[in-house]
């Protein structure tokens, strides 16, 4: 299976805020996953796709210091700090949260 879907987070921010449960549904999904809603940047994608694991979820995740915050990345000031990140898919994302669906790049 050569699957690729992506979910663009700011076009997704704006499809559930309206929704009665939108956003809760969205964390819970988020959530059950390991990924922590308040780390993904809302200028960022979640791509899933096909790996040696299974179907997998990529992402970017602000990095946060000992105490919790997030900081400026270092090498790029204008940036906070983020990391790449995969977390095995185990629930497929609602349609309608899907910005582009198709074969791998």
């Amino acid at each position: 299976m050569n699957q690729r879907l992506v979910i663009d987070c700011h076009e997704l921010w704006h499809k559930v805020v309206g929704q009665p449960g939108g956003l809760h549904a969205l964390h819970m999904w988020m959530r059950l996953h390991g990924i922590d809603p308040e780390d993904v940047p809302r200028d960022s994608e979640m791509v899933i796709e096909d790996s040696a694991y299974g179907l997998v979820i990529r992402y970017t995740a602000h990095l946060r210091n000992e105490c919790g915050n997030k900081y400026v990345d270092p090498e790029a000031p204008e940036f906070a700090a983020s990391e790449d990140r995969t977390a095995v898919l185990r629930a497929a994302p609602e349609p309608q949260w899907l910005t582009t669906t198709g074969g791998g790049e």
